[in-house]
């Protein structure tokens, strides 16, 4: 995330933002400026008390981050984590230049909470994305993690892998060329989906897919390795330009090869940074060339990414 400053005092502030620390004035974010303004005369969402959100919006009406989303429930803090990992992410697709409102189908989200008598299927379907909120709760969620295997999971990282989902049927999967591009590189999308989670969940983690994939399940089907990239590239993307606001990092430079390496330089500091506070590693990941190729794939097809 780049930084953002108060318009009134210069005092730094931040994407969730709604008031600044030092001088009180009231801020809001213009997502088609992508900068925090003051919103005296200005029109904010109508989700700004309830749902905690600082975008502005036309008319006093729901401002376009929430407008995608489907049925939402009651406010609390998980639900809101939930929020805040969509609004981040539309930022970001928004400075990716992803178009996601005007497309076929268009991006929404469905939060629902799982209960005792009912769980919520996690899912995509024709653009419609349904995340369960309990996923927020820390317990709840690294339970989850260590079920299936992973060595990472987050509410952001959830919403960017189901958003990928959304990206695949939206840009990849209309346009012929970059179709043929996409199984040169994936492989068949076309094999059965039921039945490829199926086996992947019956051979259970044989350390395989670390030849050629990002994580266990990414090697369960080509739309899960697809989404797996897709969230990666985000990440990727997200922390570079942190790194980058911070200091961090120099700005990009050289070939796509030359520019993932910063990446890897990057992601090599903030995992020490964190041994240093005896946590754990903040990219507990080691992508091998195959699955290096499908991230600079991806950044090939999304025009505005600073990597290719």
């Amino acid at each position: 995330m780049r930084r953002f400053a108060c318009p009134q005092c210069g005092n730094r502030v931040f994407f969730n933002d709604h008031q600044c620390l030092k001088c009180a004035t009231s801020l809001g974010f213009d997502h088609l400026a992508d900068q925090i303004i003051a919103t005296d005369g200005l029109s904010v969402c109508a989700n700004r008390s309830e749902y905690k959100c600082n975008w502005i919006a036309a008319g006093g009406t729901a401002c376009q981050a929430c407008s995608v989303e489907v049925g939402p429930p009651a406010s609390d803090p998980e639900v809101d984590e939930f929020r805040s990992a969509i609004r981040r992410m539309l930022r970001q697709l928004h400075v990716l230049q992803v178009e996601y409102v005007y497309t076929t189908p268009n991006l929404r989200f469905a939060l629902r909470r799982s209960t005792d008598d009912s769980k919520v299927v996690i899912g995509h379907e024709d653009g419609l994305i349904t995340l369960d909120v309990a996923e927020a709760d820390p317990v709840y969620r690294e339970e989850t993690r260590a079920r299936l295997g992973e060595p990472y999971r987050t509410s952001l990282g959830h919403v960017r892998h189901e958003a990928g989902h959304w990206h695949w049927q939206a840009c990849i999967a209309t346009n012929t060329e970059t179709l043929a591009k996409f199984r040169a590189t994936f492989g068949d999308e076309t094999i059965d989906y039921p039945d490829a989670l199926a086996r992947h969940y019956a051979v259970g983690d044989d350390g395989k897919w670390q030849a050629e994939h990002l994580s266990f399940y990414a090697g369960a089907h080509p739309w899960e390795d697809y989404a797996e990239t897709f969230a990666h590239l985000l990440h990727l993307t997200d922390t570079l330009e942190t790194a980058r606001a911070e200091g961090l990092a120099l700005p990009a430079w050289g070939t796509p090869a030359q520019r993932y390496q910063q990446w890897i330089d990057v992601t090599v500091s903030l995992n020490e940074l964190s041994r240093s506070m005896g946590m754990s590693d903040l990219y507990p990941f080691a992508p091998p060339p195959t699955a290096i190729n499908k991230i600079l794939f991806l950044a090939g097809i999304i025009p505005a990414v600073n990597l290719a």
